[in-house]
Parts: structure tokens; sequence; C-alpha cells
């Protein structure tokens, strides 16, 4: 219980920071967060049915598979403002605009992924096959992210990069107890 308790506070850790990050840009729209989080319920249901299937017919210990996963994606979600918003000084204007669109749809891929994989971890440890899981987990990421950006919109002071780092941080811990817990 505490462990699913855990994970919930980290899904919302993550999409938290995740919204304010995008909040923060300026070519970032709302209809952004809707498109990605149309995605994010797809995926999570994809999540969910895997989940079962996979604590259906396969015998396998996955804390580890799923651990390093976690691990992964947040570690790209750090990496990724280096790699596309860091380096905009040396780049036209054009390619900065289509770098941030560029990073504000891979962060969004990659929030829709790690949201999958949570679903996952959910129904496996959880050993529960509720269509809850997978609802619960996109309706925290949709409702989160949406606050948090438009608080974001007061906020244009905080760095992104905070947002993108705290948030791989969290999928970080949370890969962490995957593997430990």
């Amino acid at each position: 219980m505490w462990t699913a308790i855990l994970a919930g506070l980290l899904v919302s850790i993550d999409a938290f920071f995740i919204g304010i990050s995008f909040g923060t840009q300026k070519r970032c729209k709302f209809w952004h967060i809707i498109a990605i989080n149309i995605g994010l319920f797809l995926l999570c249901i994809l999540g969910y049915f895997l989940g079962v299937w996979i604590g259906n017919y396969l015998d396998l210990e996955l804390d580890l598979v799923i651990g390093m996963l976690f691990i992964t994606l947040g570690l790209w979600v750090m990496l990724s403002y280096f790699l596309f918003e860091h380096r905009k000084k040396k780049d036209s204007e054009d390619a900065i605009n289509n770098k941030k669109q560029i990073n504000i749809w891979l962060t969004g891929i990659f929030m829709s992924i790690e949201a999958m994989f949570i679903t996952i971890a959910l129904v496996l440890t959880l050993n529960v096959t509720t269509i809850l899981i997978p609802i619960t987990v996109a309706l925290a990421h949709f409702v989160y992210c949406t606050i948090t950006f438009f608080l974001a919109k007061y906020l244009r002071r905080f760095p992104p990069m905070l947002g993108h780092v705290i948030s791989g941080v969290a999928l970080i811990v949370y890969g962490v107890l995957a593997i430990v817990i």
C-alpha cells in the first residue's frame, strides 16, 4: 500500500514540475498539454493491458527492468533540457524555436511512456487488475500538469531547467525504489 502511495506522489511530483517547465516556455500552449495527455491516457491503457498480460502469462521478476527504465527516463528528462535548450545561444531564432517545439513534444512523449511504465509497475506490484489504475495515473498527470502549467504563467522567474531536473530526479528515485522494494 505504501509503495502505491509513494508511486502516486512521485507521479504527481513529475507531472507537477513538467507542467511548470511547460508553463514557463512561451512556445508551449495549453493545446500541447491536452494533446500530450490524450496520448498519455492511451499509453496508460496500453500499459494496463501489458501489465495484466505480463502478470498472467510471464513469470518474470521485472523490478530490475522497470527500475532501469525509470532511471533511464529520468536521465533523459534532465539531459533533454541540456541537449535542446541550453545550446540555443549558438543557433538562429528559427532553429531555437524548432528545438523548443521538439523539446516540448519529446518531453511529452517521454512523460507518456513513463506513465505507461508506472501503470505496468502498479498493476504488477499491486497485483490488482482494475481499469482505475490507468485512469488514475492519466488523470493525475493531466490535473497536476494543467494546474502547474497555468500557475507557471505567474512564475516566469522559475528556471525551466529546475523543473526538468526535479522531474528527472523523481523518476530516478522511483526507479531506484522499484529495484529496491
